[in-house]
Parts: structure tokens; C-alpha cells; sequence
């Protein structure tokens, strides 16, 4: 057997790697460019009002070229990572495509109508790509959606689903301005996935999380709570409650000993704002003169509660029902409801936002100059200006350049409603 010489094996090496090189630069990602024919049958998509503000407005264009940046770029490093090959990507765009579909179909079709028949029929053949669909629907439900739920949203989902299938029997995914907003959709999933991937990647290991605590007291939990402990250890003790309120409150009340408005069961405060469940559970458990033996925590933080005074109030009587046009369904009349009980309290407040709050805004600082880096890397391609057609206006000229209407703009939505 001949062994291969030195000058052989270096031969061997330069054209593997010029090799590589030619295949790296054939790839070109879709994400790469933005045309000006892309912007412009996007531009067909719009109202003639809207296609009017952007012909007479040079800043409105250069708004509307700049939000395809960021995502385009961040859609690039998504794919640098594979991020669309994942199953999950394919199935959210698979989705949004027939969210498109169907928009498309209806706001050209408003009078269309989907039978029951036909939407129960659907059902009954897509059994298991329904249960696929809603189980990444409400994958980030706070609390399981009931049955009745579950049942609305697979007849809304057959209705899209049906939707979607009309819009690509009409050929509607094969317009230039609507593949234009596929890749735009596309780009936008992908850039979110990639942006999810860095907060997964990012995440505050735990010497991180000690070594912030070290650094910056206020954020640790166990002293807050020790604070808060201290604080029940005096109003336990005899001390004033609106004093020590007065001297460690963190939030508004701390001026008026923390005194806070009345409020019923529903935690809805008189005047305005909403008070957290645990704080009215609390409330409502301690009779007339009673502050919590113990800690309250609520999203908020550690509070102590107390309760000043009780009272019952009236239910406010019905308006007068308005009057309605001759031939008109009448309009429904609000039900009073019963006697409300409310509670006026006071609390001490220990703020826990510093402690629960920094990890996530450690972790998008990082997440932030990750995507900045991206933007650099990815370069994205995009015409300086477009031309806009529109009537009235002159069709080969872009009025409006070195000056434009003042003001505030409206930003152009393709998905607009026409």
C-alpha cells in the first residue's frame, strides 16, 4: 500500500477545505433579503388609504422597512441552530399558515358561512390532529381549560381548519403579497424560538444567583422575610400597627399607616385596583380590631393584615333601560346583586420584586446583547426606499421624500382588517 506523501496530505487539505467553503457560500437563508418586489406586493395587500400615507410619507416607509430587521436577522441565527427543524416549529407555523389562510378567505368572504354538519364532519376526521393542535394551544395555560372549553375550541378550530382549505382552493397562498407575509410569519417564529432558546441558555446557574445575593442584599428572599418576621414581632409585642407601618412600608401606604380602601370579596377596591386573592382570604378570615398571626405572602410580597372595620353595602339599583330603535331586540337589564360585604384594612408591606424579580432581568440582559450580536452577524439585506402605486398620486415618483406629513404615524399591519 502507497503512503501518501507530505505534499499529498496538504493538497488533500486545501481542497477539502476550499471544498467547504464553496458549500457554505451556495447556502443563501430566505432571511437573508428583504426585495424591493417583496415590499411592494406587500404594499398591494394594504387599503388605498394606507398605501396613500406610505406614498406621501418617507419617514412611514423607512418605519415599515425597519421592522423587518431584527427578525429577519434573529431568524437566520434560529436556523444556524436548527430551530426549524423541530417538530414543534413545524406545527406552530403549520398552524399559523391556516391562521392566515382562513383571515385571508373571510376578509375577502365576510358573508361566508361553515356549517355545523360540515364542521362536525371535520372533527370527526381530524380526531388526533385536534388533540395535537390543542395541546399546543394551551400548552401554557395557567390552569387546565375545562370541557366546555376543550369543546368550543375544537368547533372554532374545525371552522379555521375548513377556512384555511377554502383560502388554498381559491389559490390565495400563491399571491405574491400573501407569500410575502408566510415568510414574514415565518420569520417571526422562528426569531421567537431562538429568542426562548437563549433564555433556556442563559439561565442564572446557582453560584450566579448566590454571587447577584452577595452583591445586592435587598434582592435576598430569607432577609426580607426576616424583616417582615421582625415586623410581626413588634405589632405581637403592642406596638402601634399604623406605626410600624409607617416606618417600613414599601409602597404607598407608608404615609397613612398603611391604610388601604375598602374592598369586597372580589377584591375590588372602591374607586379602583384589584387586591390579590391570598390578601382578601386573609382579610375576610379576621373580625373587627384583628391583624394575621402570621405572614401573608402574596405575588406582591410579605404582608401583615389588619382589619379596621367591616360594613354590608346595598346593591346599586338597575339603570332605567335605554331606549332602543323600533324593531330592536331589547337590551338586556342588568341584575343587581345582593348585599356585599367589605372590608376596611391596613397592612404592613415587605416588597419581594428585587428578590423574585432579578434573575429574569439578569437573564434578559444577556438575551438583549445575545440578539444585538445577531443583528451583527446576520446581516439582513433591505431596500433603502420602495415606490408605492396608488390613485391620485403620481404613480412613478415617491412624493413625500425630503419631507412627509408631521405627527404621529399609524403603523401599517398587513393583517389589518380591510
Amino acid at each position: 500500500m502507497k503512503t501518501l506523501t507530505k505534499p499529498m496530505l496538504v493538497l488533500i487539505l486545501v481542497l477539502s477545505l476550499a471544498t467547504t467553503q464553496s458549500c457554505s457560500l451556495l447556502f443563501k437563508s430566505d432571511f437573508a433579503e428583504v426585495t424591493t418586489a417583496e415590499i411592494g406586493a406587500l404594499v398591494e395587500t394594504l387599503t388605498d388609504s394606507q398605501k396613500r400615507q406610505l406614498a406621501q410619507n418617507k419617514a412611514m416607509r423607512d418605519q415599515l422597512l425597519g421592522q423587518f430587521k431584527t427578525p429577519f436577522a434573529l431568524a437566520q441565527a434560529g436556523e444556524s441552530e436548527g430551530l426549524h427543524k423541530t417538530a414543534q416549529f413545524k406545527q406552530e407555523m403549520a398552524l399559523n399558515l391556516d391562521k392566515l389562510m382562513a383571515s385571508e378567505y373571510t376578509r375577502r368572504n365576510p358573508d361566508a358561512n361553515v356549517a355545523k354538519e360540515e364542521r362536525d364532519a371535520y372533527n370527526n376526521g381530524h380526531k388526533s390532529e385536534f388533540e395535537s393542535d390543542f395541546n399546543l394551544i394551551t400548552r401554557n395555560a395557567k390552569q387546565a381549560p375545562s370541557n366546555e372549553d376543550k369543546e368550543l375550541l375544537r368547533d372554532s378550530w374545525a371552522d379555521l381548519k375548513l377556512r384555511a382549505e377554502k383560502g388554498r382552493a381559491a389559490k390565495i397562498e400563491n399571491e405574491p403579497g400573501i407569500k410575502f407575509q408566510v415568510k414574514l410569519g415565518r420569520a417571526k417564529l422562528l426569531a421567537d424560538a431562538y429568542s426562548k432558546k437563549l433564555e433556556e441558555q442563559y439561565k442564572l446557574t446557582p453560584e450566579e444567583k448566590k454571587r447577584y445575593v452577595t452583591e445586592h442584599p435587598e434582592a435576598d428572599a430569607d432577609k426580607i422575610k426576616e424583616k417582615a418576621q421582625a415586623a410581626l414581632a413588634r405589632v405581637k409585642g403592642g406596638e402601634a400597627f399604623e406605626k410600624v407601618a409607617g416606618e417600613v412600608n414599601e409602597d404607598d401606604t407608608k404615609a397613612n399607616g398603611g391604610e388601604l380602601p375598602w374592598f369586597g370579596k372580589d377584591g375590588k377596591m372602591d374607586g379602583s385596583g384589584q387586591i390579590d386573592d391570598e390578601f382578601v382570604k386573609a382579610a375576610f378570615a379576621l373580625d373587627k380590631g384583628q391583624f394575621s398571626q402570621e405572614l401573608v405572602k402574596t405575588k406582591f410580597g410579605y404582608h401583615i393584615v389588619k382589619v379596621d372595620d367591616k360594613r354590608t353595602v346595598e346593591p346599586t339599583p338597575a339603570p332605567s333601560p335605554a331606549a332602543q330603535p323600533a324593531g330592536a331586540p331589547p337590551a338586556p337589564v342588568p341584575t343587581p346583586q345582593g348585599p356585599q360585604e367589605q372590608v376596611h384594612t391596613r397592612h404592613i408591606y415587605f416588597s419581594t420584586d428585587a428578590a423574585e424579580g432579578f434573575e429574569q432581568e439578569e437573564v434578559q440582559k444577556k438575551v438583549k446583547r445575545a440578539m444585538e450580536d445577531a443583528t451583527l452577524k446576520y446581516p439582513v439585506k433591505i431596500p433603502a426606499d420602495f415606490p408605492v402605486k396608488v390613485g391620485g398620486l403620481n404613480p412613478g415618483g415617491l412624493p413625500g421624500l425630503g419631507g412627509g406629513q408631521s405627527g404621529t404615524m399609524k403603523g401599517i399591519d398587513p393583517n389589518e382588517k380591510k
